[in-house]
């Protein structure tokens, strides 16, 4: 059970605490390639128990991939057998990050972005199961949110604003539970309404929210807010009964909470050229088979010291007893070091085996668009579809597909691309947005520039075409796409 996110209400619950060995994995599996590098290479530095292996024996060479290629024309579970001819698909997800086109020979490529703050947060619409409707009041709420991140206007004032400006009718609990889906979305804190709240999000968005520190810290934020604001700890140490070891702990954990979690995300003022590593390399062979490997690139193959092992085990069944304080203590630093060892190998075990699981299931989920580049052929997913695939934890997948890049055949794509909302055609079927706006494109293109089609017209165009989208609809994506309005395309 989780704690409520109603500000000052206390539940009481059964909780869980992360081990040490649960959140490295959860840092592991969110990491990039760049960034596992370097904090493989500051391992290697700091324990000396790690070793690279560079035996011949060594399951992963530093020059080859960190898995065995899996071949989908075999081991895709129910692939040969889906029937994808109903699916003609798009994403809604506009602002992420073009594909970036690459050589099949090489590994990186140069991409160029312009997100702003409020295009970070649009990406992650397509992320939940949202209606048409729901992704109007979200996008809503994030273009009113300030440069800090925070929503400063009243709710009320949102509901009367859609409805007189926008013709959205929706009411104070939906606003309610959309602002919630929101508080979800990265950073945490994103969509407080004050800065309790927003600290209190990033607690309960935690890794290790449920550890006692941050439950301790929770009740802190909750009880005692305006003591910390006014920096009493000596008061707040007599009202919670804290020691001065809990103190100083609390006062660490606070200094890393974000008070402007929007500013955090930065403001993109032009484009900005940043390399690419991909950390996924999708392929096929000349019989059109399907095939994946992580891209482990120069991560080397690790071991535990052999030396630190044989002289553990020499110890084994003697008296420990008999040993000086000094050999005791050596022996003790000796094996917390290899043990460290072994945990760290473990965790880039399970890195692996989350991403390929992970990587798997949009394989075989978005499998047409893989065979053929076709973008029309992407169906929609979202990150819960992924998790009921791989019956890993929603957070996870997030953390999967965050800041990670595919190579295809076809080009290089951020993994939250593959990520496409759903609308609805005329027959009830679901198709992704990112159909519709590219038969909008389409039908622009086509259109006679001497009298160019209105919204009005566009919609009824797209009926014809079996798509079921309002005027005020086409209006919206026409805008996303950058297309003018009629009088302006002559």
């Amino acid at each position: 059970m989780e704690r409520s996110s109603q500000i000052g209400v206390q539940v009481q619950a059964q909780t869980q605490t992360l081990t040490p060995q649960q959140l490295l994995v959860s840092n592991l599996t969110e990491m990039p390639v760049e960034a596992l590098y370097e904090r493989v290479d500051q391992e290697l530095k700091e324990n000396v128990s790690l070793e690279r292996d560079r035996s011949e024996n060594a399951e992963y060479s530093e020059n080859s991939d960190y898995s065995e290629t899996s071949d989908y024309s075999e081991t895709s579970e129910g692939s040969e057998n889906t029937d994808y001819s109903d699916y003609s698909d798009y994403s809604d997800d506009a602002d992420i990050p073009a594909p970036s086109s690459s050589a099949r020979s090489t590994t990186e490529a140069i991409t160029q972005e312009t997100q702003s703050f409020y295009d970070q947060l649009e990406e992650q619409i397509g992320f939940f199961h949202l209606t048409d409707h729901e992704q109007e009041i979200i996008r809503y709420l994030i273009g009113s949110l300030d440069d800090d991140g925070f929503l400063r206007i009243s709710l009320q004032q949102i509901q009367d604003e859609l409805e007189v400006y926008h013709n959205v009718n929706t009411s104070p609990e939906e606003l309610e539970h959309v602002l919630h889906i929101l508080q979800n979305f990265e950073p945490a804190g994103i969509g407080a309404r004050s800065l309790q709240e927003c600290l209190l999000l990033q607690v309960q968005h935690a890794a290790d929210r449920q550890s006692p520190v941050k439950q301790q810290l929770a009740r802190l934020l909750q009880t005692q807010f305006d003591n910390l604001m006014l920096k009493r700890w000596d008061r707040i140490q007599r009202s919670m009964r804290l020691s001065d070891t809990e103190v100083r702990r609390l006062q660490h954990e606070v200094k890393h909470l974000n008070p402007r979690p929007g500013s955090s995300m930065g403001e993109a003022m032009g484009r900005n050229l940043r390399q690419i590593t991909p950390d996924f390399i999708v392929d096929t062979d000349a019989y059109g088979h399907l095939s994946f490997s992580l891209n482990n690139g120069y991560l080397p193959s690790l071991r535990v010291s052999p030396d630190d092992m044989q002289f553990l085990q020499s110890y084994e069944g003697r008296d420990l007893k008999q040993l000086s304080r000094s050999e005791r203590d050596g022996l003790t630093y000796l094996r917390d070091r290899v043990e460290k060892a072994q945990s760290f190998i473990e965790a880039l075990r399970q890195r692996h085996q989350t991403l390929t699981s992970t990587m798997r299931a949009i394989l075989t989920m978005q499998r047409p668009f893989f065979e053929s580049g076709d973008e029309t052929l992407l169906r929609p997913m979202t990150l819960e579809d992924v998790a009921g695939q791989t019956g890993l934890h929603l957070s996870t997948i997030s953390r999967v597909s965050n800041a990670k890049w595919v190579q295809t055949p076809f080009g290089i794509y951020p993994l939250k691309w593959f990520f496409t909302s759903a609308a609805r055609l005329q027959d009830g079927d679901d198709v992704s947005v990112r159909a519709i706006k590219a038969t909008l494109k389409d039908i622009v293109q086509a259109e006679d520039k001497r009298a160019p089609l209105s919204d009005e017209a566009l919609a009824q165009e797209l009926q014809n075409r079996g798509f079921a989208v309002a005027r005020r609809t086409v209006a919206k994506y026409r805008e996303q796409l950058n297309i003018p309005i009629a009088r302006l395309r002559k």
